[in-house]
């Protein structure tokens, strides 16, 4: 059976992106799902958030030479148990000069890149994250194009309600022009400040644009999550396991959605 292919995104940086794109994966994966995380970042801050998870150093092998070497298999390192981690670093941006050279001025191909050579990875993983940078680019096109669905994150702030506004527009875009066959798993909520005027604000308008694609597990932003950014994903404390269970929460919404 074929793997789910997930693009995490939003077309504002700072939302919470990586930080999600990581730990549902690490949830997905402590569920017994085979799970892929593929940073295609060049700012590669997932790829930091893993190797410090997993006590590892950067391997000489990154998703760039993969993907010049049309093979990502050889790039693949394990992380823990049924999570594994395809690795970026800052000469990823290269990608899109590369895709100049290789794509013969046929937008299609540009735009199928990535979703070529993920095929064959998809009969070994459940669950393939996808973490792009926060830009329309070819990072973001490309995998829209190899993803089933987009999640997007969404802080309680008005610019971020923003981003996501435009980001539905993309997708059907992406659609039309590149027959991508893509659909939107859901909207999930940052909470900048639990219980704030402003984050209440901006959840009811979130609700009243979105419908039932505003997830109902919100994520609220604790110090012990910021930590994980910089330390890696531990459980070794209270503190670990009550931020690792909002993180539980959305990964069963959205395994309910995916799988139904």
């Amino acid at each position: 059976m074929s793997g789910h292919v997930i693009n995490v995104g939003n077309f504002k940086g700072g939302v919470g992106k990586t930080t999600t794109s990581t730990l549902f994966a690490y949830e997905l994966s402590k569920t017994g799902r085979n799970t892929l995380v593929l940073d295609f970042d060049p700012q590669a801050n997932a790829t930091d958030i893993l190797l410090r998870t997993a006590g590892l150093e950067l391997p000489e092998r990154t998703i760039y030479s993969g993907l010049k070497a049309k093979k990502l298999d050889d790039c693949i390192i394990n992380i823990k148990e049924n999570l594994d981690l395809i690795p970026a670093n800052l000469d990823l941006v290269g990608f899109p000069l590369f895709l100049n050279e290789v794509s013969n001025n046929d937008l299609k191909n540009r735009a199928y890149y990535l979703d070529f050579l993920l095929r064959p990875l998809r009969e070994k993983y459940d669950y393939i994250i996808i973490d792009v940078p926060p830009t329309i680019s070819d990072f973001t096109n490309n995998a829209i194009v190899a993803s089933d669905y987009v999640l997007i994150v969404m802080q309680t702030q008005e610019r971020s309600l923003s981003a996501t506004e435009k980001f539905i527009p993309y997708l059907e875009q992406m659609v039309e022009t590149y027959e991508a066959n893509i659909g939107l798993l859901g909207i999930v909520p940052v909470l900048i400040k639990s219980g704030g005027s402003v984050d209440q604000y901006i959840l009811d308008e979130a609700r009243k644009e979105f419908g039932d694609d505003l997830l109902n597990s919100t994520i609220k932003l604790r110090e012990r999550i910021k930590r994980f950014d910089v330390q890696g994903i531990t459980e070794e404390d209270t503190h670990d396991k009550e931020a690792l269970k909002l993180f539980n929460n959305l990964t069963m919404e959205l395994i309910e959605r995916v799988e139904g």
